[in-house]
């Protein structure tokens, strides 16, 4: 598998893996309410959108550099 649809794959799996974190259901509400008010997941939510990009510009490069 060649670099640029590793990267894809990470990002995807990624994404399927904090999805179905989401859904479990033996985390009660007041937990997670407690988790998406940490100071961690604020960090995270606040360099989301920059990672996001980076990614997508990451999958850009990748899939202009490699034609195949």
């Amino acid at each position: 598998m060649s670099l640029q649809w590793t990267a894809v794959v990470t990002f995807l799996y990624a994404e399927v893996f904090a999805v179905l974190l989401l859904c479990i259901t033996f985390i009660s509400p007041k937990r997670w309410q407690k988790i998406f008010q940490s100071r961690l997941f604020e960090l995270v939510v606040s360099y989301g959108n920059t990672f996001f990009v980076e990614i997508v510009v990451l999958n850009y490069i990748l899939l202009i550099s490699f034609p195949n």
